[in-house]
Order: structure tokens, then sequence, then C-alpha cells
């Protein structure tokens, strides 16, 4: 019994490790303001995803 609560209990902390190590892989391919708080109120092109910035220096 106490086998099963033990492997349980490791299940959920190594599940919940890897989903977040999942998202935050995930924001971090999206560019520098996808963790950002001030997000959908940020004004600046500052913090655009890569492609976007690499567009915006050849023109």
């Amino acid at each position: 019994m106490t086998l099963l609560i033990n492997i349980l209990i490791g299940s959920i902390i190594f599940g919940y490790a890897g989903i977040t190590l999942y998202k935050s892989i995930k924001k971090q391919k999206k560019g520098k303001c996808a963790a950002c708080s001030l997000q959908k109120s940020c004004s600046s092109n500052v913090c655009a995803p890569p492609s976007k910035l690499k567009d915006i220096s050849h023109k």
C-alpha cells in the first residue's frame, strides 16, 4: 500500500514538472514577450518574436 502511494505521489510530481517544462519551452519559442505580464497592453515592438524582428530590420 505504501509503495502504491509513493508511486502515485512521484507520478504527480514528475507529471507536473513535465507539464511546466513543456509550457516553458513553448513560451520561449514565441519570443521574449510571451512570458511578459504586460504582453496584452504593451505598445512597443521591442519584444516581437524573432521572425518579426528580422522582417523589420531588412526593410
